[in-house]
């Protein structure tokens, strides 16, 4: 009995030694708010747009989402002050989210999943507690603007679009958030009882789960692109929606080199691969990466975008990772592969039926969708390139009869994940011009492709993406 209550009394004691610091972190980042520059601070304190924002971080609905404050703070703030510069992922990375300066957006996604939380959650609180707000805040996918938007009749400023300061801009301050004095409503809130905030507080973490979630997934309808290739699909038992391997990406990346698919089901090959490295810790990584399964958030959430479309078109269908695949399994069934052959080496079993092939040298980076017979018009290549603030990439996506022809297989081949990601979702939410429409529908279509190309900034998914080509073949 009294182990039981020293056991009881050790983990009140951790909790609010946990409370204490969560306390201690929270003044602290009260202290670190008075950064903010003074002369910006009193420009902005009248700005009905700095108002709206203020009124927006102290709401319900981002009352626990401290991350998303500070971005929102940091890129309205930086956007008034100096609306002619351009802010990069970088800083936001590093100024507002704590990042490193050796951030990289190819492996971290962390900006790109904040900014698209906060767009939620600006959809939310003006669906919401915002609905008579006067003006309308929001942050356009593919770009890093803030645009305001008169909803009333009330003399504000007209709409703007304000760009992003770059890393001259000044480091968020918290403290842009003014002191702003309760309503009568606030005051009633903070007088419930701790049992009845603690209920709410659970139930609106369950319904903005399944509120996220039937906001981000696509309706695919027959009209879509994809929609319109579920009867070849159909052709297969079962549909097999396969992730990319990033780990094995990141392996070959490290070592500037390729693992071809007839050696990647071997659990050696990465191993052995992993061996090679000089630093003991750094070995032990790769070794790690070699036995782990890890995909990224933004080809996982695509994935299970394919699925449920799949599903509600009335299809078998199922989530596959590449280790668990053979080269047999590819005589049957049908496949959805997400990724160029560096994240799932199964697309280069299919890569000679395409026209716009990626290839290209790992240790010179030099990859390219090369046009393997071009037409009059088209290039020889098609290169992704990559800018400071903006980048230029390509997906090829084909459709293409699996070995015993008694399916499909639809490869998505992006020269990078934002781009892996656009196509995706440019096959589920959009339609083909009439004359492909047509061409879809004919029975005596073998293969299909289309190249694609888009642009994005960095860390953000292509806004819209435009054919470039496509080719066609007939039985």
């Amino acid at each position: 009995m009294n182990k039981t209550i020293n056991r009881i009394k050790l983990s009140v004691h951790v909790n609010d030694s946990h409370l204490a610091r969560k306390i201690g972190g929270f003044r602290k980042m009260q202290t670190e708010a008075t950064g903010i520059e003074e002369e910006a601070a009193r420009h902005l304190v009248d700005d009905a747009r700095w108002q709206l924002v203020q009124r927006i971080v102290r709401s319900r609905t981002m009352r626990r989402a401290a991350h998303l404050q500070k971005i929102l703070l940091f890129v309205t703030e930086t956007s008034l002050v100096d609306p002619h510069c351009v802010i990069r992922e970088q800083d936001i990375a590093q100024r507002v989210l704590g990042r490193k300066d050796d951030f990289d957006p190819a492996y971290d996604t962390i900006v790109r999943v904040q900014m698209g939380h906060l767009r939620q959650k600006l959809q939310s609180y003006f669906d919401d507690e915002g609905v008579s707000e006067p003006l309308r805040l929001t942050l356009p996918r593919g770009s890093y603007r803030t645009i305001f938007e008169e909803t009333l009749s009330v003399p504000v400023a007209k709409q703007e679009e304000v760009q992003v300061a770059p890393s001259s801009a000044p480091p968020l301050a918290e403290s842009a958030l003014a002191e702003v004095p309760p309503t009568n409503a606030e005051r009633h809130r903070f007088s419930w009882r701790w049992a009845t905030v603690v209920a709410l507080v659970l139930y609106v973490v369950v319904a903005s789960l399944f509120w996220w979630r039937s906001r981000r997934a696509i309706t695919t309808t027959d009209s879509s692109i994809v929609g319109r290739m579920f009867p070849y699909l159909a052709k297969g038992s079962k549909v097999s929606v396969v992730l990319p391997d990033t780990s094995l990406l990141l392996i070959q990346k490290t070592f500037y080199t390729e693992i071809p698919v007839e050696t990647y089901t071997q659990s050696t090959s990465r191993t052995d691969l992993a061996l090679q490295a000089k630093d003991e810790q750094f070995r032990q990584l790769l070794t790690l990466l070699g036995r782990v399964r890890t995909t990224t958030l933004d080809e996982a959430s695509v994935g299970t975008d394919f699925l449920q479309a799949l599903t509600r078109a009335g299809l078998q269908a199922e989530l596959r990772y590449p280790r668990d695949l053979r080269i047999r399994d590819f005589g049957q069934g049908s496949y959805i592969l997400i990724g160029n052959q560096r994240s799932d080496p199964w697309v280069s079993l299919f890569a000679s039926r395409s026209n716009f092939q990626y290839t290209g040298r790992p240790v010179g980076k030099s990859y390219v969708f090369h046009n393997v017979s071009p037409v009059k018009g088209e290039q020889e290549d098609y290169a992704p390139i990559e800018g400071e603030v903006e980048s230029t990439n390509y997906a090829d996506v084909t459709l293409t009869p699996n070995f015993t022809d008694s399916g499909y297989v639809l490869t998505i081949v992006g020269s990078d994940v934002p781009a892996n990601e656009a196509a995706a979702r440019f096959l589920m939410g959009d339609e083909l011009p009439q004359e492909l429409q047509v061409i879809l529908k004919k029975q005596s279509l073998r293969s299909f492709e289309l190249l694609l190309r888009g642009h994005h900034l960095h860390g953000e998914s292509n806004d819209k993406l435009a054919i470039v080509a496509y080719r066609v073949t007939n039985r």
